[in-house]
């Protein structure tokens, strides 16, 4: 791996499916794709049930009514030492590495690849739509540093006197022709008490599926590539020092 002390703690790998093309959405889904990825490890589950907050105003009567709708059950599993996790719902799957990103070389086989199969066996998966890749990075400046020191695109808040940096936010999107839409966001928070400065850099690409004959693996590859590309272009020659 090009950069052994990477500072990315959670890279992410999503598929999106055309309902239409699938079977239809059975909740026993869950405990086959679970017996199906168990021997790689994936021993614990936990059920995520989100709920949905609708309101109905009245404009004539003056009337605010709220209700709780049930939402769309979702299943985690994750390895049994907390470093990879898969996503499931209903005509999607995301792969997570967490705080142990090894490489592409290594999470495209050993996780993606491995447990999609057991995925697409099962008859699910047909009709892709999008694949997208997130990198999310987690870092402190040292002290006497400026954000500037770590991406190209910051202005050196020093040419504008002395003090310190006390936040930052940037959020850009971007697309990409033919078929994908790149965004990029960047945080810094500045604890002033103990002068600490921690850094979020998050490099996301969305590649929608144009072309019915692509490969769901070569259509992540695309948005991998490109949403590599995009740190790699914002990220400083000094910053990109640290981490090799």
């Amino acid at each position: 791996m090009e950069f052994q002390n990477h500072k990315i703690t959670e890279a992410v790998c999503a598929f999106r499916f055309d309902p239409e093309q699938n079977t239809p959405w059975d909740l026993t889904f869950f405990a086959e794709y679970y017996n199906a990825i168990k021997t790689n490890g994936y021993e614990i589950k936990q059920e995520i049930k989100p709920f949905q907050l609708n309101f109905n105003i009245n404009v004539k009567e003056g009337l605010n009514k709220s209700e709780v709708l049930p939402g769309e059950t979702q299943m985690v599993f994750k390895t049994k030492d907390q470093k990879y996790a898969i996503l499931m719902a209903q005509n999607y799957i995301s792969f997570h590495s967490l705080n142990h990103y090894l490489g592409w070389d290594i999470f495209l086989p050993k996780v993606i690849e491995d447990c999609i199969n057991p995925y697409l066996e099962m008859g699910l998966g047909k009709g892709l739509i999008s694949a997208q890749m997130i990198f999310i990075n987690n870092f402190d400046i040292e002290e006497g540093e400026a954000l500037s020191d770590y991406l190209v695109f910051l202005p050196q808040m020093k040419d504008f006197g002395q003090g310190q940096e006390i936040s930052h936010v940037f959020n850009s999107n971007y697309l990409i022709k033919p078929n994908k839409q790149l965004s990029l966001k960047t945080i810094l928070n500045n604890n002033i008490a103990d002068s600490s400065k921690k850094v979020i850099v998050e490099s996301n690409c969305l590649a929608s599926n144009i072309d019915s004959s692509i490969k769901l693996t070569d259509l992540i590859q695309e948005a991998h590539d490109s949403a590599r590309n995009a740190f790699i272009k914002i990220a400083s020659d000094s910053f990109k020092a640290k981490i090799k």
